[in-house]
């Protein structure tokens, strides 16, 4: 495909970060819906991630590569937020908060891998004809 052609490293890491996020976005979604740890603002930022991959994937703007990045920090210190009252529960042995400490640690983890994913791409070339200046020369 087209879009593929000249990707590099770098795109590949921030493709796979955007696909494990979106995946978990949707366990997530299916698994934790009813739960404490949930948040819809987790949920859309996680999407809105994948739609700024999905940017990089069709633009070539210098920019775009970091917007997945942002969006999936966010999305992780949401989801932190909301899940640390959580595990504090566990920690002190009592069920003040509630919710499912498991969830919390395992997206975490996942949410984790997926944004530093990310972030290792945005600092890398997109593709092999990134930065090359093409001039078309024209005879008179």
């Amino acid at each position: 495909m087209v879009l593929f052609k000249d990707r590099t490293l770098g795109f590949w890491i921030g493709f796979m970060a955007a696909s494990l996020m979106l995946v978990a976005n949707i366990v997530f979604l299916i698994v934790n819906h009813g739960d404490r740890t949930f948040s819809f603002i987790t949920f859309g930022l996680i999407i809105a991630g994948v739609l700024g991959e999905l940017l990089v994937l069709l633009k070539n703007y210098f920019f775009a590569p970091i917007l997945p990045a942002i969006a999936f920090g966010v999305a992780l210190s949401m989801h932190f937020y909301l899940g640390f009252p959580t595990l504090s529960d566990v920690v002190n042995g009592v069920n003040f908060i509630g919710g499912n400490p498991q969830a919390v640690l395992v997206f975490g983890i996942t949410f984790t891998i997926g944004t530093i994913a990310a972030l290792i791409s945005c600092f890398m070339k997109q593709s092999k004809s990134e930065g090359l200046n093409h001039t078309v020369h024209t005879s008179k």
